[in-house]
């Protein structure tokens, strides 16, 4: 399969944004005590759900969620932080073909339904 090279024309609109990554924890004296989580400064685009893909996708979208571009690798369920907001990698679909990677995030909302 033919490999397309982005990320050279993608890099000027890149910037920095930070990986959650939670550490554990430990037990002391009986109980657990978690571990401030670990924080991974990476860069990316990160731009707004058109909304296009907000109408077609029978309103599955919000305003609030996000379209992230990077070279780095995210896996579902992770954190991220930007501009004070965090969100959750929601959906990586496989890009074979291209050395830049798409992610759809969801805002993080502290009172949202289990």
């Amino acid at each position: 399969m033919r490999s397309f090279r982005f990320a050279a024309v993608v890099r000027k609109y890149f910037r920095p944004y930070t990986q959650v990554r939670d550490s554990g924890g430990a037990w002391v004296t009986g109980k657990w005590v978690p571990s401030p989580p670990e924080r991974v400064q990476r860069s990316g685009s990160i731009q707004p759900v058109s909304a296009i893909l907000q109408a077609t996708e029978g309103g599955n979208y919000t305003k609030t969620d996000r379209m992230l571009y990077t070279t780095a690798t995210h896996s579902t369920g992770e954190r991220i932080e930007y501009l004070g907001v965090q969100y959750t990698v929601e959906e990586s679909p496989d890009r074979e073909y291209s050395d830049i990677n798409q992610y759809l995030l969801r805002k993080v909302v502290a009172n949202a339904p289990v």
